[in-house]
């Protein structure tokens, strides 16, 4: 496998209702999305292969799978740069949740390469148990699963929004929770949680999809909804708990 060095620009992207719900599973001759445990089985077997990462060099920084390269797919040179894979390499792509990687994939394959997309992207990975290269620098600011647990159970009534710096539906959805918070003040607790941050509980709950929204009362889980949230579809969550 040939080693690939490239610079990077960072980007976002903007998807509609949650980041990873899709887990539409498609295969041909020419490589297909494929689920976890055969995505870990092509990087173990194919012999040639280039492992491509991508999301921004940010969250590459934070966990990607061991041996990928990094090529943000929202950089203006993106297509200059995969045409510079050797196109004898199957390339096994991959990003956060799935969105990215589609993208990528309809690329890669119309410009003649052998693609293999992860379905389901990082999220699918780790709930699969799948191992993550992580830097210990960016990934310490998180929870815990202790420091978790200690949050939920200190508070009477608490919601949990699980979300990425990235995600598109979760910063739709964070004004929501900011004006509930306001609303309601002492009688409600806000736990945010950065998935790319929080590995330790993130791999726990086996989170596929974001944003994600729990909801505790006395340290007890009472709802847990994947998928974006108005702010009367979060007030009407929590009111019957007040």
């Amino acid at each position: 496998m040939k080693n690939i060095y490239i610079t990077l620009v960072p980007a976002f992207l903007l998807m509609l209702f949650s980041c990873g719900a899709q887990n539409t599973e498609t295969t041909s001759n020419g490589g297909g999305k494929i689920d976890a445990e055969a995505f870990e089985s092509k990087i173990k077997t194919e012999e040639n292969h280039i492992l491509l990462d991508v999301r921004t060099p940010e969250e590459f920084a934070i966990n990607h799978i061991k041996g990928a390269v990094n090529i943000n797919i929202n950089s203006s040179d993106f297509g200059d740069k995969i045409r510079l894979l050797d196109k004898a390499n199957t390339v096994l792509v991959y990003c956060k949740s799935g969105g990215r990687s589609a993208t990528a994939f309809n690329s890669l394959q119309a410009s003649g390469y052998k693609v293999y997309e992860l379905s389901g992207g990082i999220l699918k990975w780790q709930a699969a148990g799948l191992p993550l290269e992580v830097s210990s620098k960016k990934s310490n600011s998180g929870y815990t699963l202790k420091s978790y647990n200690d949050a939920v159970n200190a508070n009477g009534l608490t919601l949990v929004d699980f979300y990425a710096t990235w995600c598109g539906p979760c910063k739709k959805m964070a004004p929501h929770i900011e004006s509930l918070k306001a609303k309601y003040g002492d009688k409600i607790s806000v736990l945010k949680v950065d998935t790319d941050k929080s590995m330790e509980v993130s791999r726990h709950f086996k989170i596929s999809a974001i944003p994600l929204i729990k909801i505790y009362k006395d340290g007890k889980e009472m709802y847990n909804k994947i998928g974006y949230h108005t702010e009367e579809e979060l007030e009407s969550a929590f009111s019957s708990y007040l």
